[in-house]
C-alpha cells in the first residue's frame, strides 16, 4: 500500500518538475521556481512514504530533509528552493511582484537543482520509479 501511495507522490513530482521546464520557454520563470518547489517536495514526501510510511502535513523543505537525514550538496540545493513556495507567489514577500523578482537564468537554475535532486536522491526512490531518476 504504501509503494502504491508513494508512487502518485512520486508521478505528481515528476509532473511537476515536467512543468517548471515548460514554463521557461513561455516567460513563466516564478511558476518554474514555484513548481521546483512542489516537485522536490512531492518527491521528498514519496521516499518518506516509502521509508517510514508516514508523510508530515508540511510544505517546509528542510524539515523534510531533516526527517530524511539529507547532507552536503543535495540539502544545499533543497534548501535553495524553500523560499520559492511563498515568495514566487505572494507580493507582499518582497518590495517587488513576484514574476519580477524572476529571469529565464534564475529559472534554469531551479529546474537544475529540481533535477540534480532527482538524480542524486534516484536510489532512495528505486521501489517506484525502477531504476529511472
Amino acid at each position: 500500500m504504501n509503494t502504491t501511495i508513494a508512487l502518485k507522490w512520486y508521478r505528481q513530482a515528476r509532473h511537476d518538475l515536467e512543468m517548471a521546464e515548460k514554463n521557461i520557454p513561455i516567460g513563466g520563470y516564478d511558476v518554474a521556481a514555484f513548481l521546483c518547489q512542489q516537485s522536490v517536495e512531492k518527491f521528498l514526501k514519496a521516499i518518506l512514504i516509502l521509508e517510514t510510511g508516514n508523510m508530515p502535513k508540511t510544505h517546509y523543505l528542510d524539515e523534510l530533509s531533516n526527517l530524511l537525514g539529507i547532507e552536503g550538496e543535495v540539502r544545499a540545493d533543497i534548501l535553495d528552493l524553500t523560499a520559492d513556495y511563498t515568495f514566487a507567489r505572494y507580493p507582499d514577500v518582497s518590495a517587488q511582484v513576484p514574476y519580477e523578482e524572476y529571469d529565464r537564468e534564475i529559472a534554469a537554475e531551479k529546474v537544475g537543482r529540481c533535477k540534480r535532486i532527482f538524480s542524486r536522491l534516484a536510489h532512495r526512490a528505486e521501489p517506484i520509479h525502477g531504476g529511472r531518476s
